[in-house]
């Protein structure tokens, strides 16, 4: 009888190790693409009558709304009856309950209560990507979530099964939105940063990226949205964005260096900034948020419940991004890309035989018309001095130009 307490002792043990392994059979890890530095992956989602088709995720981590495209809803049997006579203008969302079914790799991930949408516009946001929908920080938060950009590979677990590894950074993570911001150090400035993998490049309200700048004239800096940086073309002022290489950001115990960083003026509604706006959906108050380009050559592990962050530094990444033919670019809601502006980086530049307003139709080999937007700025990179032979159109007119690559930062 003095052993009698050892059985169930024993078949405790025995539970916790069996619940451990089913739990950590509870994740997965699927590769990834980049495409303009946004990270994408393929998913199964459920349809009405029950039948699952694929569809391709953006994962944001910077966007608590899940929205998904108008093709990708009808396919699913959602109705769009309500869209209503603002709508039928091909602006307005249509809020729609969350997604029945949602899977990676045959993982189930748990949607519900997530405020889903279905856009109409602006069709670019899938077109440029060829994504159906988006995976947001609402449900991303409810796991551990590994980025692997050197590995390419995306991993999902449920919460505990995972030993963190890398070097641990505190983050605060918004309860409600699931948005991850850390505190920085730049020139000895105490900054907030958003962690945002949904970007495609890094971004600060302007008046940072001004004070910066005349603290340290040397550092590089260019004027123009060009590569990664161009976001879509829709933005007001896009094609003249200021641009500064920062030679060191100190995020929690981690250093990142030479980090481009693009600074925004204030161009929203309300006349707020950047950091104004952003931070409506982050624990406390940021001046902007750190994209792809900031950790690309890192491991970026989410413990959203441990409020950390883990980096693990893999391969250098060549900071030189923007190494191209320096094009702001538009694309149309016909596939085609417009040239809104050329990157200015010593006063005001041009490139030989490019306009304002043209249509760039090939970039070489490559027809840029329905061609993903990393497709096409990928296309115009090279090392400086090499040449791109430019194919566009002007009110009809084709006109081929050769473009040489230019280090802009």
């Amino acid at each position: 009888m003095r052993f009698g307490w050892l059985p169930i002792a024993l078949g405790c043990i025995l539970l916790l190790s069996t619940s451990c392994r089913e739990r950590k059979s509870r994740s997965v890890t699927a590769p990834v693409i980049l495409d303009h530095n946004r990270m994408l992956v393929d998913a199964e989602m459920q349809r009405k009558d029950g039948s699952w088709r694929k569809a391709r995720l953006w994962i944001d981590t910077g966007n608590p709304d899940f929205f998904m495209s108008e093709t990708l809803a009808r396919d699913l049997g959602i109705d769009l009856s309500a869209r209503g006579e603002a709508a039928d203008e091909g602006v307005q969302p249509l809020e729609v309950p969350p997604p029945v079914g949602v899977r990676i790799g045959g993982m189930p991930l748990a949607f519900d209560s997530v405020r889903s949408m279905v856009m109409f516009e602006p069709r670019w946001l899938f077109s440029t990507m060829r994504n159906d929908a988006n995976l947001p920080s609402t449900v991303l938060k409810r796991y551990q979530v590994i980025f692997d950009y050197p590995a390419l590979r995306l991993t999902i677990a449920e919460l505990g099964c995972l030993k963190p590894r890398g070097v641990r950074a505190a983050a605060s993570v918004h309860p409600q939105t699931g948005i991850v911001q850390i505190a920085a150090f730049v020139d000895g400035e105490s900054l907030g940063f958003a962690l945002d993998n949904g970007a495609s490049y890094s971004f600060v309200s302007e008046d940072v990226l001004t004070r910066l700048s005349q603290r340290h004239p040397d550092w590089p800096h260019c004027a123009g949205a060009v590569g990664c940086a161009n976001i879509w073309g829709w933005w007001p002022q896009e094609s003249m964005w200021p641009i500064m290489r920062l030679s060191e950001i100190q995020w929690g115990p981690v250093r990142l260096s030479d980090v481009g960083m693009v600074g925004l003026p204030r161009i929203f509604r309300n006349g707020s900034d950047l950091g104004t706006w952003y931070s409506r959906k982050t624990a406390h108050p940021v001046v902007g948020f750190l994209g792809p380009n900031a950790f690309k050559a890192f491991r970026v592990e989410i413990d959203y419940a441990g409020s950390a962050v883990y980096f693990e530094k893999g391969p250098d990444v060549d900071p030189h991004d923007l190494d191209l033919v320096g094009l702001t670019l538009r694309p149309e809601p016909d596939g085609t890309y417009q040239v809104i502006g050329v990157a200015r980086k010593d006063g005001p530049t041009a490139v030989k035989g490019v306009e304002v307003g043209d249509k760039l139709t090939a970039i070489g080999d490559l027809r840029t018309t329905g061609a993903t937007m990393g497709t096409v700025v990928d296309a115009l990179r090279g090392k400086p001095g090499e040449v791109r032979i430019l194919v566009l159109d002007r009110d009809g007119k084709e006109i081929r130009t050769e473009a040489k690559v230019e280090r802009l930062l």
